[in-house]
């Protein structure tokens, strides 16, 4: 079918199991595929070879912002895809090939091309379709200065993406812990290995064979911390004191309580930093994860210093660090006595990644005012020069795990889980929250505003509205199996307020603990749900609002979200409000639990196609690709270190002389 300048040749590709006789179309809003009308539809064609593949071509015109569904008719009936957001793509170019993943599923991967011989060689040549991010792929560097076709890619984690659990007999059980960021970017596809704590205390005579068993197994090199060490690092040195700065607090601690700085705990965290870099750069011949050309992917402010050392020890490898927490401003990182290490040792990456672009203006910000190093952008992208190399920054929020949400969304014990709530809640209007325990959710400030709503429209909701508020632990398990007294302290105020709210509103608050929560019960919630609501002062990674727009897909209920949420900036199609003023947060729960039908279409269809469209495998390879750009800009210069710490003086080598800076 031969493609002129006015059209788009669209091949559209769906996975779908069928019965003898079933067939597969795709019906939109162009009238080549029907204008919505199934029995005018496109028939998809499928084949023993590429079966359960179904496949159709259709010429659209270029510029067309293309709608569709795909149907199965079954002996008559039709069975269109669920969820009321449609499959969208807009034409831009003489081909495209777009793979849908399966029925009811998530997009896979599209491919454009200008030409459109070019992309029927390819065909030929190939049954599978390359997408556009993947053929940017990186790997080894070529001898023409081209990108490498293989790599290996080390993450280095706090703890390793595990849940490791000693049995009685003296053996381990071992799973992978899908709350860690570092589980999320697991794929059969892209083999990541992964170095950090094993997340417990492993006696030295069971360290040998349970590193072979992880290595072997999960393609994890742990590294092997006494819980006294790896408490005092975690979770009083992060936890108690990066953690709060970072989220804008600033404390005036009484002297030796957590809180306060000390001088041994930075001291400790270098250390394991130090270990870890080690690890995470032993070749693969000596039993380790390295081999030439990998790249270095280090994740959050617990693992800050790991980019010096691996720099230190290897110049030339390709180092990449993202933060997963908020950066904070200049005004509040400059308290840190060791202000200066830490941006040195960020620096020594080839590209720094943020969640948002106001955590990176802040990070320039800092090296501007502390490093008297100013920022400047070079073809689209940001960076600092720093020490006879050029660092890269840039912002991109971490994608979402649309496969294993939508899998455990769908699994028979959410499903059995959720029919028992509604048959219990049947006739409540719920409220649902997730948070962790932190002063920083603002899970005060919500129960305040809740009160509020029920004593100023007690006519209304008395008996009718009851709020779910579940209770989690950090994303990150660190060494204490209790919570810290701060989290305790929470927690009391938090059932302190729920108690009193019930004494007025019996059964209007219902508190799910930390020991009870857990994905299924979560998700169950969240199926029944009819709002949900978040008041957090200052949060990053939260996945909690779009796990809530996966599980509300069919039933359309909407969020009211902090301004200060770190995603709410995506959240398009939700309430924005201050947690602060009650009256927002009351106004904001009335004006959503009112909606039309309607409104609440076009809200969710707003969320829905941010959601189901920014998977966490594109955000981890963008990041990838991003990292080769940024070292291929070096032109092969070297800066290697002169000194012993964070804050040291580098040597940049030139071809014709060699320059101090």
């Amino acid at each position: 079918m031969p493609s002129s300048g006015l059209f788009t040749r669209v091949t559209f590709k769906v996975s779908c199991e069928t019965e003898f006789g079933d067939e597969v179309l795709v019906s939109g809003n162009a009238p080549i595929l029907g204008n919505w009308k199934a029995d005018k539809a496109l028939t998809l064609a499928t084949s023993p070879a590429t079966y359960p593949v179904w496949e159709g071509t259709a010429l659209v015109y270029t510029g067309f912002s293309l709608e569709y569904k795909y149907i199965v008719t079954k002996g008559g009936a039709t069975q269109w895809e669920n969820g009321p957001v449609n499959r969208s793509l807009k034409t831009s170019s003489d081909v495209t090939v777009v793979n849908d993943g399966w029925f009811n599923g998530f997009r896979v991967d599209m491919q454009s091309t200008a030409d459109p011989r070019d992309t029927l060689v390819k065909s030929e040549s190939a049954p599978t379709v390359t997408s556009v991010d993947s053929a940017r792929t990186p790997g080894s560097h070529g001898p023409d200065g081209s990108e490498p076709k293989q790599f290996g890619v080390v993450i280095v984690a706090a703890v390793l993406p595990l849940k490791l659990t000693k049995k009685d007999s003296g053996g381990y059980d071992i799973e992978w812990d899908y709350r860690k960021a570092a589980a999320k970017l697991r794929n059969p596809i892209r083999k990541f290995k992964y170095v950090g704590w094993a997340g417990i205390e492993v006696p030295a005579g069971d360290q040998a064979a349970l590193r072979e068993r992880l290595i072997a197994e999960f393609g994890c090199y742990p590294v092997f911390l006494d819980h006294a060490l790896s408490y005092r690092v975690f979770d009083v040195f992060c936890q108690s004191i990066l953690s709060p700065l970072f989220h804008h607090i600033i404390e005036l601690a009484d002297e030796g309580s957590d809180s306060c700085w000390n001088w041994d705990s930075w001291h400790e965290y270098e250390k394991v930093n130090k270990m870890m870099s080690d690890v995470a750069l032993l070749p693969a011949s000596q039993g380790g994860p390295y081999a030439a050309n990998d790249r270095i992917w280090v994740l959050d402010y617990e693992m800050m210093l790991v980019p010096h050392y691996a720099n230190r020890k290897s110049p030339s490898t390709q180092i990449g660090f993202s933060f997963l927490s908020v950066f904070p401003s200049t005004e509040v990182f400059r308290v840190l006595p060791v202000r200066i290490e830490l941006l040195c040792a960020l620096l020594c990456s080839d590209l720094i990644s943020f969640d948002l672009f106001e955590y990176a203006r802040h990070f320039l910000h800092c090296c501007s005012r502390l490093l008297g190093l100013e920022h400047r952008s070079r073809r689209g992208l940001i960076g600092v020069d720093f020490n006879g190399r050029r660092v890269n920054v840039r912002c991109g929020l971490i994608g979402f795990d649309v496969k294993r949400t939508r899998e455990l969304r769908d699994s028979q014990e959410v499903v059995n889980l959720k029919e028992k709530l509604q048959h219990e809640l049947k006739d409540k209007t719920v409220i649902v929250s997730c948070d962790k325990i932190d002063r920083l959710s603002g899970i005060s400030l919500k129960l305040t505003a809740f009160e509020s709503l029920m004593r100023c429209s007690s006519h209304t909701w008395y008996g009718k509205l009851m709020m779910v508020q579940l209770l989690r632990r950090p994303y990150a398990q660190y060494a204490s199996t209790e919570l810290l007294d701060s989290q305790k302290k929470e927690l009391k105020i938090i059932e302190d307020m729920a108690e009193n709210i019930n004494k007025s509103f019996p059964g209007a608050v219902r508190l799910i603990g930390p020991d009870e929560e857990d994905p299924q019960i979560r998700f169950a919630y969240f199926g029944i749900a009819d709002l949900y609501l978040n008041t957090s002062v200052r949060t990053g990674l939260d996945w909690s609002p779009f796990e809530f727009v996966m599980c509300c897909e069919k039933k359309m209920a909407p969020l009211c979200v902090s301004e200060f949420l770190g995603c709410s900036r995506v959240l398009s199609g939700s309430f924005s409000m201050n947690p602060w003023n009650v009256d927002c947060v009351v106004d904001g729960i009335e004006k959503a639990l009112n909606l039309s039908k309607v409104d609440l279409q076009v809200r969710l269809k707003r969320l829905y196609q941010f959601v189901a469209n920014y998977d966490i495998d594109k955000w981890a390879q963008s990041i990838l690709t991003d990292i080769w750009a940024a070292r291929k800009e070096d032109g092969g210069k070297q800066a290697p270190g002169l000194g012993l710490g964070p804050d040291s003086r580098f040597l940049r080598l030139e071809p014709q002389n060699c320059v101090y800076t």
